[in-house]
């Protein structure tokens, strides 16, 4: 038994160190999709879904307060 004992502490020490040191936020990789006027008005007016896509993604990323 004592035998694996320090194997077993090496073990433990190199797996500690894989913890994530850093502090992730819902925000990280997202950001406000913006248009110009008469581009905004072609997407809505030829794709639909594409609008609607571009209005949640939007909603939902003011909701987490990643922007106002």
């Amino acid at each position: 038994m004592t035998k694996l004992l320090f194997p077993m502490l090496l073990l433990c020490a190199g797996i500690s160190g894989c913890q994530q040191t850093t502090r992730q936020s819902v925000c990280d990789g997202w950001q406000k999709l913006q248009s110009k006027a008469p581009t905004a008005v072609y997407i809505i007016q030829n794709d639909r879904t594409l609008a609607n896509g571009i209005a949640s993604h939007n909603k939902f990323g003011k909701a987490q307060g990643c922007w106002g």
